[in-house]
């Protein structure tokens, strides 16, 4: 499903800095895999590359058979639209639109039909259990509803592959439970691949597999058992063989 190669980013300045180093890694069809590490270790310039939203320096990203950073501009962003979808920790809804206009916006730039645009905003919505505020602003609703929204506008056209940064960074406990459910929930019965980026050892618990990076390179991986808790004493324990500054991992429990 995805396929990074030997993949390195250098950004050019005055002194040249080294983010990433030779990178490989695959994910198979409705994996669930998080990444976690240090802060600068790298990691969300890794994920800006698999969503096209940086370049690798060299290396090749593969996605579903294609290397979406040959494409042209506009085949790009209808790849972008079709293929991939986005969750971010800080939500990214438009404020001047509703819940349901925030959720049917990628449906929109590719022109579908209203009444079936409608249709598919009302399955998703009753799936995540938000369809009692389809018509509320985004600014009346919480955190939690607002992360709610923000997986549905992502999973509206059916992507292959969604990609989440720190999905529960600006959630209590409770909504940050709720969220990573629902992912699992959608990973398990749309066999959608999921990779998501996160500080905390109890949303990557969630993950069939956490791989690790340090100072740009890949420094270890492992995968989840039978038990999620057993999983998330080992993700400690990676955590705290790694090194870092204490605040470079949260301290949630959910």
């Amino acid at each position: 499903m995805l396929k990074l190669t030997k993949v390195s980013k250098v950004y050019e300045g005055k002194v040249a800095y080294r983010a990433l180093t030779d990178i490989n890694v695959e994910i198979e069809k409705g994996e669930f895999v998080a990444i976690m590490g240090p802060s600068g270790s790298g990691k969300t310039t890794l994920l800006n590359i698999i969503s096209t939203n940086d370049a690798p320096t060299t290396g090749e990203v593969v996605i579903d058979g294609e290397n979406p950073h040959k494409l042209k501009k506009n085949a790009l962003a209808k790849f972008r639209r079709n293929e991939l979808g986005f969750i971010f920790q800080d939500f990214n809804l438009l404020h001047t639109l509703t819940v349901e206009e925030n959720i049917v916006l990628p449906l929109t730039l590719d022109g579908t039909p209203v009444k079936e645009m409608k249709e598919k905003a009302q399955k998703i919505a009753d799936t995540l259990g938000i369809s009692s505020i389809m018509h509320k602003r985004t600014y009346e609703i919480s955190g939690g509803q607002a992360q709610r929204v923000a997986i549905a506008r992502a999973m509206i056209h059916e992507p292959r592959l969604l990609l989440a940064d720190e999905p529960t960074g600006n959630l209590d406990s409770k909504a940050a439970k709720d969220v990573m459910n629902m992912l699992v929930s959608i990973n398990e019965t749309e066999k959608t691949s999921l990779l998501m980026v996160t500080h905390d050892p109890q949303a990557a618990s969630y993950a069939n597999r956490v791989i690790f990076i340090r100072d740009g390179k890949l420094h270890s991986e492992i995968h989840r058992g039978e038990s999620r808790q057993a999983f998330f004493h080992k993700i400690i324990d990676m955590l705290s063989l790694m090194g870092g500054d204490g605040n470079d991992f949260s301290s949630i429990r959910v």
